[in-house]
Order: C-alpha cells, then structure tokens, then sequence
C-alpha cells in the first residue's frame, strides 16, 4: 500500500447503528426547523410582528447554525463525532421546548439561535460518520436515505404547523417537536462510531479549502441553499395565502410533495450520485448540476402559473429536482480532502453556504415581497438555482482531472490537484 494510505483495518464498533439513528434524528432536526415557517401567522399575531421580522427567525437561526457549523466540525476532527452529535442534538431539544415557552419576541429569538447552536454541532459530524461509515460505491445512497429523514421531517414540520397551531396554538406544536429529541439524545450518545476520523495526511486544511473545485461546490451550495431557504419560508404564504388553497389543502399538498418528492428526490439523487460517480469521476457534481439546471423552468412555472392544478404539478416536479441535490452534494465535499479534515471541510461548506445563502434568504424576499407579491419575488430563487446547476457542472469537469479522496482504498498525500 502507498504511504499516505488508509489502513483499512476493521475494528468491530458496538452501539446504535448510524445510519437509522441519524436519519431519524435528521427527521426532527428539520421538522423542528421548518415547523416554524407554517406557524407565521400565529407568531407574528401574538408578538405583532411583521414580514422583515417574521424572517428574522429564520436568520438569527440559520446564521448561529452557520457559525456552530464552523466551529463544530474542526471539534469533531480531534473529539470525534459521537460526543460532539450528542451535544448537538441535547441542545436544540432543550431549545425547542424553550421556544413552546417563550414570552417575548426576543425570547424565543434566543431560542431559535440556541437550536442553531445544537444544529449546527450535529449537521457536520453526521455527515462525516456516514461517508466514512458507508463503502465509497454506497455513500451517495447512504446520503440519499440520510436526507430522506430531512424531507419528510421538513415536510411533517409545515404540515403540523399549519394544521395543528390554529387548534392547540404555536407553543403545543413546539411541544410536541422537542420532547422526542431528548430520546434522540440519549440514544445518541451509544451510537456507533469510531473515537476519531482521522488518516495520515501530508497538507494542511487550508490547501484542501482554498482548491478552485471546493470552491465551486462551496458557492454552489449558498446558491441553492440560498433559493430553497426562501422556498420553505414563503411556502405557505405563496400556497395558502397567494395561491387559494385552504388551511387543510395547503398543509396537505405541502406534506404530499415533501414526503413523495422529497423522498424521492433524495434517494433517487444518492442513488443516480453513485452510479454516475462509479463511472466517471466528477460524477455526483455533475448530477447535482444537471437536476439543478432541470429544476430552473419548473421552479419559474410553479411561480408563474397561478392554476391550482398546474402549480401543484410544476411544483411537485421542481422540489423533486432540488431534492436531488442533498445526497450526492455531501459527497463531493468528502471526495475533496482526505477523510482526516472530512468533518471540517463539511463544516466550512455549511458555514459558506448558511451564512451567505440561508441566513438572509427569507428575509430578503419578504423585503421585496413588501412591493410585490411572495411569488414574484421568489423568483431570485430561480436565478440562484441556475448559478448553482452552472458552479456544480463546473466543479465536475475539474473533478475529472483532480485527484479525489475516500473513492478507493489508496489515497495520495497533498490537495487535488489536475493530473492533465
């Protein structure tokens, strides 16, 4: 074996397996995250709030979680996963059940950022445990079925908001979203996993995270993040509100496209990631870029058409375009360093992505919603997810003349660099 190498020695692990334990704690992580969005109008009535600062909760949220990202993922690098998703997950329990009690404004702000905090230590250290914990043919798929349990968790979020806040009020929804996230808690602390991600390596990190290709992929992920984040805020204003649909349908349509297309979406997309990857290198940026370059008409027809029947089909179509992104995009992030800064480089992208793309995302569209109506604006989105297809199609073809990491048992010291 080449020096440089990992020793691919396999050392029996006890606990919780990964894959399922994650996956559903993924399923409260975003069902706590979006169950926020439906519940607006009965947030901004209680605290007489308005449109920009309905989005602040979004913003104050997403940009702790940013930040938490940041500095979670070098943590993990050297504590390992497990200590650090445990912590994670115990803080935005406790933080959502301090959201069911909140009494002002500017309580339960400090809890929304305080779930960002517990958010943002799992979200790197899980995505790093299960690319090193799935073979390199299978982590695309391992990654799809992950982020099935954010499509139906997001989508469970905004079906109980919407349904559930007007008969037992915003504070029981968030009851009934943080107390199973204390078991999940608790069973995270026994979940398998090794003490540390590490492999010998010869760089440092920065030459992984200054390469052009990471680059790319990091500017491609604040583009769609930027465009799905605004999406899921305004969901039920564009549908309920603009579009006609009743409390009970709008919830219902919101949590069939997030639960079929969801799912759909991020398991197909793992599953298509691998077998393009297998073949080709470069293959999971390339299929990132292409179902988000497909995603561009559908999303402007599910904006533009205002006939009931024709914006639930042009929707249904475009989130299961976007869905696509989630597994393979993981991927390219650990095929960019060596699985010793796995957790980091996952970190920085969800840092990059949250705070240039997330963070303002909601906040700036009910900006321009104030002139104009929540569909029109929307529209950005659209811009952003065509910048997205194009940086991710980009980063694809420099990933066919790189060196990439985690594919196969031998790894070469030093940042990818082109081989032609």
């Amino acid at each position: 074996m080449a020096l440089g190498s990992v020793q691919a020695v396999a050392v029996p692990r006890r606990g919780i397996a990964a894959l399922p334990l994650l996956t559903t704690v993924n399923f409260f992580n975003y069902l706590d995250r979006q169950v926020v969005y439906s519940m607006t109008p009965f947030l901004a009535e209680a605290f007489g709030l308005t449109k920009f600062r309905l989005g602040l909760l979004s913003l104050v949220n997403l940009g702790v979680f940013a930040l938490s990202s940041l500095i979670s993922g070098p943590i993990a690098d050297r504590v390992g996963p497990r200590k650090v998703i445990f912590a994670g997950v115990l803080t935005w329990s406790i933080a959502t059940i301090g959201s069911a009690m909140s009494g002002s404004f500017g309580m339960l702000l400090f809890f929304r950022a305080l779930v960002g905090v517990g958010e943002g230590c799992y979200g790197p250290s899980a995505n790093a445990l299960l690319c090193a914990d799935a073979p390199p043919s299978a982590r695309g798929r391992a990654l799809g079925i992950y982020n099935a349990g954010m499509a139906v968790g997001g989508s469970t979020g905004l079906f109980l908001g919407a349904v559930l806040a007007p008969h037992i009020g915003w504070r029981g929804v968030f009851w009934i979203a943080g107390l199973p996230s204390l078991l999940l808690a608790l069973s995270s602390a026994f979940i398998s996993a090794p003490p540390h991600l590490s492999r010998p390596h010869a760089e440092p990190a920065r030459a992984y995270l200054l390469n052009p290709t990471f680059i790319a992929v990091l500017l491609g992920g604040t583009f769609v993040t930027f465009g799905v984040s605004a999406l899921l805020f305004w969901a039920r204003t564009l549908i309920i509100d603009e579009r006609g649909f009743s409390v009970l349908a709008g919830g219902g349509l919101m949590l069939m496209i997030g639960l079929g297309c969801g799912i759909g979406g991020v398991i197909t997309g793992g599953y298509i990631g691998d077998k393009v990857g297998n073949k080709r290198k470069g293959g999971h940026a390339l299929v990132v870029g292409v179902s988000m370059l497909i995603a561009v008409p559908l999303g402007a027809g599910c904006l533009l058409v205002t006939n009931k029947p024709a914006f639930a089909m042009f929707t249904t179509a475009a989130v299961f375009m976007l869905s696509i992104y989630n597994g393979p995009s993981a991927v390219v992030v650990d095929q960019l360093a060596p699985a010793r800064y796995s957790a980091t480089l996952q970190a920085v992208f969800l840092f990059g992505s949250h705070v240039v793309g997330d963070t303002p995302a909601a906040a700036i569209v009910g900006l321009i919603g104030a002139h104009s109506t929540i569909a029109h604006s929307l529209l950005v989105s659209v811009v952003a997810f065509l910048v997205s297809g194009l940086l991710f199609v980009y980063a694809a073809r420099r990933q066919a003349h790189e060196r990439s990491y985690h594919h196969d048992e031998e790894q070469t010291p030093g940042p990818a660099v082109a081989t032609a």
